[in-house]
């Protein structure tokens, strides 16, 4: 089995498609574009789960 990666928490701007990663991630990616964002894990097993959330 190989061993799996850590799950990694990233957000995209829906925008301009940047992902910001990182703690502060989530408003970066809010603040990128002023529009829609996404938060996924990365490294998830099957489906990630997803956030989305607008200003």
């Amino acid at each position: 089995m190989a061993k799996e990666k850590p799950l990694e928490l990233r957000w995209q701007c829906l925008n301009c498609y940047k992902i910001h990663r990182g703690q502060d991630g989530e408003k970066k990616a809010l603040n990128c574009c002023g529009s829609f964002i996404q938060g996924y894990w990365a490294n998830y097993s099957k489906w990630g789960k997803q956030k989305w959330y607008g200003r």
